[in-house]
């Protein structure tokens, strides 16, 4: 059986260079990633933007997360889906910060792996370094719906 805490350090390195206007590029390992700020500040349409980006890294850090319990519990997963929903408002120091990501899921397990959802969706949610990330500093609801 695998050991859930790691004592390790890891280190994960992503380079970020301006190309003009309100564009950059997100350089990592795995490719690059034309990213602007959102058309309601300034940005072109069609292009990632770290407002969507952001909540889309939760639901995929709960999601990777959550197939480490999926394994460990034997839950014989058929299929995810999760939107993630983020609100950005004005912040008190000034600016704007998020203030609300919303994460639904919908997921089809087998019938007898129902029972188990609950407890692997908040072990999931619990040790998401992400969610760890923004705890205390954003308000973050997860929930799910077998479909």
């Amino acid at each position: 059986m695998k050991c859930l805490y790691v004592m390790d350090t890891y280190t994960y390195k992503a380079d970020v260079e301006w190309i003009g206007a309100r564009r950059t590029i997100l350089k990592t390992d795995a490719g690059d990633l034309e990213v602007s700020s959102p058309p309601e500040f300034g940005g072109p349409e069609g292009k990632f933007c770290p407002e969507t980006l952001f909540p889309g890294i939760l639901a995929s850090c709960l999601l990777t997360t959550f197939l480490e319990f999926r394994e460990r519990m034997g839950i014989d997963l058929k299929e995810w889906k999760s939107e993630a929903t983020a609100e950005l408002g004005p912040s008190p120091e000034k600016g704007f910060r998020f203030q609300r990501i919303r994460i639904h899921v919908k997921l089809r397990v087998s019938e007898q792996d129902k029972e188990k959802i609950p407890r692997a969706m908040e072990l999931a949610h619990k040790y998401c370094f992400i969610s760890r990330a923004i705890k205390n500093n954003v308000e973050e609801i997860v929930d799910y719906e077998f479909i």
